[in-house]
Parts: C-alpha cells; structure tokens; sequence
C-alpha cells in the first residue's frame, strides 16, 4: 500500500512531525553551543542553567506552536511546588506577574486531584479556566484553554510543559486543539525532560570538574607550603648548627690559650657573634614553630582568645618599641591619638601579632631607606590600626588572595638580608583569622608602585566592659 504523505488529510500530522524535528535540531544546536562554551570555561559552573535552557526551549517551543503562549515549569519535591523556568508569548509585566504566582505554589492549589492523577499517569490535561475547578485560577494573555502536558523523567513527573490558546475561535476545549497538537505537546515534553536531565548532567559533570580543580590547586598550594617549609625550617637550623660549632671551635681555641697563661679577651668576643646568630635564628625557628601550631589549632577548631579589657595605646606602641629595637637601621614612625586610652576587649598578645606581622611584612618587602608609617586612630565606635610601607604594592588580582593560608604573592622577593626571614605564606592568614575571632574588619589598600597600607579595626570596649562586669 502507498499513501500520500502530502495529501490534505496528512497535512495536520505531517506539520507535527516536521514541527518536532525542527524542534529537535534547535535544541541540539543549542546544547552543542552551550558544551563548547562549558570546554572554554573549564572549571567554571556551566553557562547554561535550568532557567537559560528553559527559556531557550519554550521559544523555541512556541515558534513549532501555532499558540499565543508557552511556559515550562519544574516539579519541586516533595510537596510538588511550581517553579517557571522559562516562558514565551507574554508581554514583560505579564511574565513577572507569572513568575511571582507560580513560584513554590503546591500545583494542588492549581489543578484538581483527578488532573493531578492524570498527569502523574503520563497523560495530556484540558483546562477550560472558566470552569470549576478552574475558576479561580488566572488567565494567561486572555487565554482560556489551556493544555498541560507532564514533564516525565525515570517514570516521575518532574516539571510540566503548558500551551494556551485564544477563545475566540473555540467552543469548548476539546475543540481548541487537535489530535495531532496533543500528540505534539506530549512529543515536546518528553524533550523537556531530556533538556531537564541534560542541564543537570551538565552541571553535575562541571561542578565536578570545578571541585577537582580546587582541590588540584588546593594540593599544589599544599606542597609549595610543604616545599617552603622544609626550606624555612632548614635554614635556620643549619646556622644554629654551623654557629653553635663555630663558637665550639673558639672556646678551645681559648681553652688552649688559657692553658698559656694568656688572657683570652679578644677570643670571648669573637665567641660572642655566632652566639648572637644562634639566638637570632633560634628566634626565628620559633616563631615559625608558633605559625605553624596556630594553623593546626585553627584548623582543629582550637584556637583559644584570652580577652580581657585591655589600652590598644599600649599594645601598638609595646609593639612598635620591640620592633624599632629589632631592625635599628629602619625608620619606624608611630602616630598615636590624643587620648591616652583606647580601650578595647581583646587578646593583647594576638592583637600585638598582628601589628608585628604588619611591620615585619613592610619591612622585608620595602626599600630599607623608606620609612614604615604606624597609625592608630579612632572613628566613632571603632579604633583603627595602619601599617603602611612604600614597597612594591600588590595588584588587586593579589589582593583577594593574600589573605589565604599558604600564598604568597608572585614575582615580589623579600630585599637584602631580609630575604632569610621565614614566609611560610601563614602570617597573613593568622592575622585574619585573629582579626576575625575579635569581630573585627581587616583589608589593604594598594597598587602596584605605590606602596601598601595594611589595616584593621576594632570595636571600643563599652562602660560596662571597661569595668570588666560584661564578659568578652
């Protein structure tokens, strides 16, 4: 047997099919550009979402349609709440309206339980919005005959694909669309789900990627620390080592002249500077040990703040004190306010960390004839504490990440002998974390060849913590 493919009366279901195919290839042209897109983006969430590719497929949708509207709604679990996920046919105030009353709706408070029954039994639903139980429920652009067809993934329905049409020209609803238009919806909404499962592979797949990547760069960052550390560590060691042996060598170089009958005062100042040094880097392997066991009590959740009603005054210049006497050769300016107190509730030793690990970085990364500017102020409620130096800057690309455990800015090397002090790419990340623990803010202001100005701010202790009755 052979029919006429083309004759009148094939007409309506050749349309659909040609209808669904071009359907078809659209939404495979546009999952294609969205694939490329992700590869160019590796890493990244996906640039097609659920409601981009929602939006794309109902336009698409109501070009094949011969509609005045098409909407695209996902089934929420487990209560089966609305959410419009792309529409197409309404004016712009129409479709927020849409959004806003469809949006967590239960689709009970929509549609009846015998509909609902139907569309979880894969069935295409007839609204006729005039009548009961529909009465209430809102026309769309005029538009009284609605058809509803389920959204079915895995056997569940998880969105629903709608169409409306016009009644001026329809009696009732059975009228309003044809065998061929159901069979159409239906043949749509299976490719909505696929769209649906698609868009969910796809964000699944580069969240994945985006999480490997992290945890790449996360264990890179890792063995760089683990790479400085051991080198940090070594360092000072190998001085301690090499001066301790070298004063040894000196005290029986004097042990022998004593034995002559020879005062050995020059050979005891000559004990005297590697003894010196050994201190010096005995110091510094110190305080890297104290970074590194502040980093593991913050990570186990055990890093304890003693606050007590406490001057700030006294903290910045105690600290500012230690540091002039440490690096003489380097101008230290502090500028203090009018006030003798500026009282605070705080960990004094953490707080004076802080302020250490400020001047101590613009000391070893700024010109050693450029001096290093300390300010305390007070604004309103707030005390504030600057650090700034005229050293290199730091790009604002830097700037978001300073403040992150293990990093350390590229292409800027600590200057002269400054370079054997530690940088475990800790010091920066223990301030925030202490700052924070204090409820305070914390930041810097910098560029590229103009210097840096690390800060932060405290809250002022009020009457009653002053008096120490209100606990920190």
């Amino acid at each position: 047997m052979f029919r006429d493919a083309t004759s009148q009366q094939n007409q309506p279901t050749l349309q659909a099919f040609i209808s669904l195919l071009t359907l078809v290839e659209a939404l495979a042209t546009i999952t294609e550009q969205r694939e490329n897109a992700q590869c160019v983006e590796a890493g990244n969430v996906p640039t097609i979402t659920l409601g981009a590719a929602g939006q794309a497929f109902a336009e698409i949708a109501k070009q094949v349609l011969q509609c005045c509207y098409v909407g695209v709604l996902a089934i929420d679990p487990p209560d089966e709440r609305q959410r419009l996920i792309g529409s197409s046919g309404l004016p712009p105030d129409e479709e927020q309206r849409l959004h806003e009353d469809t949006f967590q709706v239960p689709l009970v408070d929509y549609v009846d339980d015998a509909a609902i029954a139907e569309l979880h039994t894969d069935q295409v639903v007839l609204l006729d919005l005039q009548k009961r139980p529909f009465v209430t429920a809102r026309s769309i652009h005029g538009a009284r005959f609605r058809l509803v067809a389920p959204v079915m993934l895995h056997g569940k329905l998880i969105g629903l694909f709608t169409m409306a049409k016009t009644d001026e020209k329809y009696a009732d609803v059975h009228n309003a669309y044809s065998p061929e238009e159901i069979a159409l919806a239906k043949g749509i909404a299976r490719l909505a789900a696929q769209v649906i499962e698609k868009v969910g592979l796809l964000q699944e797949c580069a969240e994945a990627q985006a999480k490997e990547q992290r945890l790449q760069a996360t264990t890179r960052r890792y063995e760089d620390f683990i790479s400085t550390a051991s080198h940090e560590l070594r360092t000072p060691l190998t001085t301690i080592k090499g001066n301790v042996q070298l004063a040894q060598r000196r005290l029986q170089a004097l042990e022998r002249q004593a034995a002559q009958g020879l005062h050995p005062v020059e050979g005891l100042r000559r004990i005297e500077q590697p003894l010196k040094e050994t201190l010096l880097n005995f110091n510094r392997l110190e305080r890297m040990i104290l970074e590194l066991l502040d980093f593991s009590r913050i990570q186990a959740d055990k890093f304890i703040m003693r606050k007590q009603p406490c001057n700030l005054v006294e903290i910045v210049r105690h600290t500012v004190a230690e540091a002039r006497s440490s690096v003489d050769e380097r101008s230290i300016r502090l500028r203090l306010p009018t006030m003798a107190v500026v009282p605070i509730i705080a960990d004094a030793d953490r707080i004076s960390e802080v302020v250490n690990n400020y001047i101590s970085n613009a000391h070893k990364y700024s010109p050693l004839e450029e001096p290093i500017d300390v300010r305390l102020s007070v604004e309103g409620e707030r005390a504030r504490v600057e650090v700034q130096d005229r050293g290199p800057g730091i790009s604002p690309q830097n700037q978001v990440h300073i403040w992150e455990r293990f990093y350390r800015v590229p292409g800027i090397e600590m200057l002269g002998e400054r370079a054997v002090n530690s940088n475990l790419g800790l010091g920066l990340y223990l301030c925030k974390e202490i700052i924070e623990l204090h409820q305070g803010q914390f930041g810097v202001s910098s560029a590229p060849g103009q210097g840096s100005i690390f800060w932060f701010t405290l809250e002022l202790a009020k009457v009653s913590d002053r008096s120490g009755n209100t606990p920190a």
